[in-house]
């Protein structure tokens, strides 16, 4: 089955740069539109004693600075004959880009990885590798 609806999550990597334009060129093909997605999670500081969490300023900040970058990618993409839109969401990247985060259902989902190998994969981990375990639509994965 074709794609109907292409979600593209993004980091505003240089990786996720690439996946979404990969994305783009093959929504084109396909005649679907495109969702641009960025996941992020409020920071959060453990201590032994107690955690600390953002206040309402700060992530009232981080939400509007998140989505001016959307808005931002969205903008580098458009015009390559495919409707783009964007989508902001809170919660980790790794279980909610797969699981239709964007509010309209998608066919496919296309992320950017890094690449990393060694202990920098181990140490940082592979976001890509945990969304291609927790999706629920085929993902793609586009390697800058």
């Amino acid at each position: 089955m074709l794609p109907q609806r292409i979600l593209v999550g993004t980091d505003f990597s240089g990786a996720s740069k690439a996946a979404a334009d990969w994305a783009i060129e093959l929504a084109r093909g396909l005649g679907a539109p495109v969702t641009i997605v960025h996941v992020f999670d409020l920071p959060i500081v453990g201590l032994p004693d107690a955690s600390l969490l953002v206040d309402a300023r700060t992530a009232a900040r981080l939400m509007s600075e998140a989505q001016a970058a959307v808005d931002a990618e969205v903008a580098r993409v458009q015009g390559r004959g495919v409707t783009v839109d964007g989508a902001l969401r809170q919660g980790d990247p790794r279980t909610l880009l797969g699981a239709q985060t964007a509010g309209q259902p998608a066919s496919l989902l296309v992320v950017g990885s890094h690449g990393r190998k060694g202990l920098a994969r181990a140490l940082i981990g592979s976001v890509a590798e945990a969304v291609v375990r927790h999706s629920e639509i085929p993902v793609l994965v586009v390697r800058a």
